[in-house]
């Protein structure tokens, strides 16, 4: 499903690049809580601070209910003054996000302080409330492996539908089908309970079934990207039906400046850094602006790594060389196997190169989809 390996992407962009940060940032983080602690209490032993803020510090992405039970341990060893909790957590909190920006800009890294505000901004929210909601939000680490929400209120997603529906509004999907966008309105015919019938155009109709899920551009009416379990199509009409609409942190497919296709090859490709060993790997994808490359191999390469790469692309010319600088601007890490996204930053020629390959390869899979789609409308 090619959506969700966009998710993986970004999803496990956030954790790596975070994790990195947390490990490096902890032992300012422990110094900063218990200075700031023992302002506000002096009787709290030394062992129990650090304790506490090391729980803290390791709750940033975990469940409502999680963050609620540290709460009331914060409260009570607070002796229930409820201001200074919240001023304790609070402060800390914007102590991280100071420290990520400066962590940030001293490594020159891909920043996700958005995400990363998000969480804080949910933190510090279910610290505020007296009681916690039985309905819990999902933990951050489900966010990242399994999940793509922090919160889902699914009476108020229904309740926009229905305003949506009487004011004749139309809904955006994208889904992608091999790295291509496919985007296009609908309109929504049908409600009931909380699942919504919407008719669609017959190509978003197959890329949502092969992705198995739909995805929703934000709108007036929904302040964030949508995500939605499909539970029935009819091909014959092109409605769909969905469910289980949660809320997504971005759409990374918006965010793409070009076109990212899926190669119809195994092409190896060679990254070379200055005075280091060769790393070799398969192509992902590949834009005009980037590209991903997988392997199995790490000889040296990290995040901000300048790399000249080389590989090989099919088509009617013989000369199918593709040789460019990049840089690399993340590794995630997939059980023993490493993912290299990079910018890339090729000539005119290659530039040329990669152009003719992608359009063609746009093609291919807008054809592919339309074969699919003919096959359930037989």
């Amino acid at each position: 499903m090619e959506n969700g390996a966009l998710l993986e992407e970004e999803k496990g962009s956030f954790l790596v690049h975070s994790q990195l940060f947390l490990k490096a940032f902890e032992n300012s983080f422990m110094e900063y809580f218990s200075t700031l602690w023992k302002k506000l209490n002096h009787e709290t032993h030394d062992e129990e601070i650090e304790r506490l803020g090391k729980t803290l510090y390791e709750s940033l992405f975990k469940c409502d209910q999680e963050i609620a039970f540290l709460r009331n341990e914060l409260l009570v060893t607070m002796r229930y003054d409820e201001i200074k909790m919240q001023f304790l957590v609070t402060r800390s909190l914007f102590y991280v996000i100071e420290q990520y920006i400066a962590f940030c800009h001293e490594h020159k890294s891909v920043s996700y302080l958005e995400l990363l505000c998000e969480c804080i901004q949910r933190f510090i929210a279910v610290c505020e409330q007296k009681e916690t909601n039985s309905s819990l939000v999902e933990s951050f680490n489900d966010f990242v492996f399994s999940g793509d929400v922090l919160l889902t209120h699914t009476n108020t997603i229904i309740e926009s539908f229905h305003r949506m529906q009487n004011a004749d509004e139309k809904i955006i999907f994208l889904n992608l089908y091999k790295g291509v966008p496919i985007s296009s309105e609908a309109t929504i015919v049908a409600i009931e309970g909380e699942s919504v019938s919407f008719k669609v155009d017959a190509l978003q109709a197959i890329a949502i079934k092969l992705d198995n899920h739909a995805f929703i551009v934000k709108n007036n009416y929904f302040s964030k990207h949508m995500k939605a379990d499909v539970l029935s199509y009819n091909f014959q009409t092109n409605t769909v039906t969905l469910s289980n609409f949660i809320y997504l942190l971005n759409m990374p497919a918006l965010q793409r400046e070009s076109i990212r296709v899926h190669p119809d090859i195994v092409a190896t490709v060679h990254l070379h850094q200055f005075n280091t060993v060769q790393t070799s790997g398969r192509l992902y994808d590949l834009s005009m602006n980037g590209l991903g490359v997988v392997s199995n191999e790490n000889n040296g390469i990290f995040v901000g790594a300048h790399v000249m790469i080389e590989f090989e692309l099919n088509g009617m010319s013989n000369d199918r060389k593709i040789e460019l600088q990049g840089e690399v601007i993340n590794i995630i890490e997939y059980n023993n196997s490493y993912r290299y996204c990079m910018r890339i930053f090729p000539d005119r020629i290659m530039s040329q190169k990669i152009l003719d390959y992608i359009t063609k390869r746009e093609k291919e899979i807008l054809e592919e989809l339309q074969s699919e789609l003919q096959e359930y409308t037989i």
